[in-house]
């Protein structure tokens, strides 16, 4: 059970511990961030999957501009954008350090789209001997578990912009950022969602 009410449609905002009436302004700003998200959608909702982003629509201006970022970070910048396998390794790695499991299940399939397989996301954990990950996957798991903890070695830092630039290592450095953001939301919240995972197949 989330630890807050959250906003999956315009009708359930605001909260029920909103302190008065949201003026014209903050209505329009509801208005204006389910419109952004679903252009066209009469009906729109946050499916269940996305509930971080109903965790954060409780404050609508601020959903807006971390909406707006996440369109540049995740569709725009090019590291994101031209290097999704590795993009998703990093993001599931992040995820096991952070140990947030809502987040891991929901890049699971597509992580897997991608071409990082059930196997290879499984043995993150397990990357220094797992014989299941080329040079570069293990650069990227290794250098997503330094940004995390924040132990960044000068020399772990050069082999990345080797690998991808300078201008790589920082989009690089700002994925990473940017994801366990939402991990650290999502775990302090308790946002859950059912993705099936672990459920016994019937007969």
């Amino acid at each position: 059970m989330a630890r807050l009410q959250l906003v999956f449609k315009p009708s359930d905002f605001p909260p029920s511990d909103f302190k008065g009436t949201p003026d014209a302004a903050t209505k329009q700003a509801v208005q204006d961030l389910f419109n952004h998200m679903f252009p066209g959608n009469a009906n729109p909702e946050i499916p269940g999957k996305s509930a971080a982003f109903a965790t954060v629509a409780r404050d609508p201006r601020l959903a807006m501009r971390l909406i707006q970022l996440s369109d540049y970070i995740v569709r725009e910048m090019p590291w994101t954008s031209q290097q999704k396998a590795v993009k998703e390794l990093a993001v599931q790695t992040l995820n096991v350090h952070f140990k947030c499991h809502f987040s891991f299940q929901s890049h699971m399939r597509g992580a897997e789209a991608a071409g990082i397989t059930m196997e290879q996301q499984a043995c993150i954990p397990f990357w220094k001997t797992a014989n299941v990950f080329d040079d570069e996957q293990r650069l990227v798991i290794e250098y997503t578990f330094a940004v995390c903890s924040g132990e960044v070695s000068d020399e772990l830092f050069k082999r990345v912009v080797k690998q991808y630039g300078e201008q790589g290592a920082l989009e690089f450095t700002m994925a990473i950022s940017w994801w366990s953001l939402w991990a650290m939301i999502i775990n302090a919240t308790g946002t859950e969602h059912d993705f099936g995972y672990g459920k016994k197949k019937s007969a």
